[in-house]
């Protein structure tokens, strides 16, 4: 018979009373006790399923080939010889050949404008890129406002491409500088294509504000079209000291905040720890304001400048407060989320793992697209790389550019194979490793202990309740 082995992949975190069992590529946490693991190590080398039984005979031979036929079922063994990264290898062949077709694309990302009534010392804006074109574009100023004409062309473009592909979702993101300086655009944009319906692709709206000019008369118009409100909101004690972010989450914004909440929109918060905040951050008083005005959910964003993970300090102030956060949003009712979050959510199987869903954590790698006001394409606002022109997404979509973004979506870079999370971690903002280092294929170590660490700390702490418990001894 052939011999099983267990896979290389497979990632074994111990915890007080069992172990945490799961697959760097492909997942399925599942936890088991010290028999489980017992049978486990007998599969360290390669051995037979039938030779396993005579080793492990004080088990019942029944639930003790159905234990290993499931272990065999998540990959955890695996037989002899067995090329593991094969579905990896299959699929990115598969996405290349396809990818000219524009199949992968479900987000559309429109930059209403280019300015911002806010000067926030940490927006990535400033200090993110190193391209011509970014820099051309960001300076121009004619590139300033969307207007209607290219924000309805973009939509239309982007729902036909959809429609081709059978697609049924297309996501429509309003992002700036700050978008409800163009606020006609956008009703524009919600009045003409409202659901989608007349394409047969169902539009998920949604938009990302300081709120700052939020009113009564676009809250009404973001429920009736059910466009999710991200408000950009800093952690409250930072708000204190500074001028700028006083006005950012102070009475003004407040005070628009409770518009949202009458209204019955659904609200969410995006908050920065960052070299600027991570002194003064308080995020349970972050958790506080979110529960008082009924935010739905919170992301926590980490600082794009890779410099501020190298200093060690500011790597263990991150993880405590991501930690601490999160556990006491937990207890308030208020699901704190990020990058860092989406990998222990594929692990356990909360949400699709790239093979289903077309990326890990960053859908910039080749399932979203990002228009400036001119009609110029980017990845993403985070990214330098130009891909094309909006009127043309036939030339956009066969362009190296948007190939090197699309194809970075498996293996960031050759120093991820085997790491604990290889199938889970889109790794640092391509937008920093390009400013950084000018190419993508590349990992920054610092950023990296961060999303190791976290998700150690999730694993460690996982609820019996969230994921599968398969204990040997109570089989047997």
């Amino acid at each position: 018979m052939s011999k099983m082995i267990v896979s290389k992949y497979l990632q074994i975190v111990p915890r007080t009373n069992d172990y945490a069992v799961y697959h760097s590529l492909f997942g399925n946490l599942v936890l088991i006790d010290s028999d489980g693991m017992n049978i486990l190590e007998t599969f360290k080398a390669p051995i037979s399923i039938s030779e396993s039984l005579a080793i492990l005979d004080n088990h019942e031979s029944s639930a003790l080939v159905a234990y290993i036929y499931d272990l065999r079922k998540k990959n955890f063994i695996v037989q002899e010889g067995t090329d593991e990264y094969s579905l990896i290898k299959y699929d990115y062949n598969r996405r290349e050949q396809h990818l000219q077709s524009g199949y992968l694309i479900r987000t559309l990302q429109l930059v209403m404008t280019n300015t911002c009534n806010f000067n926030c010392e940490y927006c990535f804006v400033d200090s993110m890129y190193n391209s011509k074109e970014r820099a051309d574009l960001q300076h121009r100023s004619t590139n300033m406002k969307m207007s209607t004409d290219i924000a309805e062309q973009s939509v239309r473009n982007l729902l036909t491409l959809l429609k081709r592909n059978g697609n049924k979702y297309l996501h429509i993101e309003f992002f700036g500088g700050e978008p409800l300086m163009n606020w006609p655009v956008i009703k524009s944009v919600l009045e003409n294509f409202q659901n989608g319906d007349t394409y047969g692709v169902r539009i998920l709206y949604s938009i990302t504000t300081n709120g700052s000019f939020m009113t009564e008369s676009m809250a009404t118009i973001f429920k009736r079209y059910g466009v999710t409100v991200t408000v950009s909101f800093d952690a409250p004690s930072r708000i204190e000291k500074s001028i700028i972010n006083k006005e950012k989450g102070g009475e003004r914004v407040r005070r628009n905040l409770e518009i949202l909440k009458k209204k019955g929109n659904w609200v969410t918060f995006n908050s920065v720890i960052s070299k600027g905040t991570i002194e003064e951050y308080d995020g349970k008083a972050l958790i506080d304001i979110a529960q008082y005005y009924n935010i739905a959910m919170i992301g926590l964003i980490l600082d794009l400048d890779l410099e501020f993970y190298e200093n060690e300090m500011n790597k263990k102030k991150v993880l405590k407060e991501l930690w601490l956060t999160y556990q006491y949003g937990q207890m308030k009712g208020v699901p704190v989320v990020g990058y860092w979050h989406q990998v222990f959510s594929q692990i356990i199987g909360r949400q699709p793992v790239n093979l289903l869903s077309g990326y890990k954590t960053c859908p910039a790698t080749g399932c979203k697209l990002s228009v400036e006001p001119e009609r110029h394409l980017f990845i993403c606002k985070c990214c330098s790389g130009y891909i094309g022109h909006i009127s043309d997404l036939d030339h956009v979509l066969t362009s190296p550019e948007y190939k090197k973004y699309a194809m970075r979506a498996y293996r960031n870079a050759p120093e991820c194979e085997e790491c604990e999370i290889e199938g889970f971690c889109s790794g640092v903002c391509m937008g920093s490793l390009e400013k950084k280092y000018n190419k993508l294929e590349v990992i920054e170590k610092n950023s990296c202990d961060v999303f190791k660490g976290i998700t150690k700390k999730f694993i460690e702490n996982v609820n019996k309740n969230e994921v599968e418990v398969n204990y040997m001894s109570t089989i047997s």
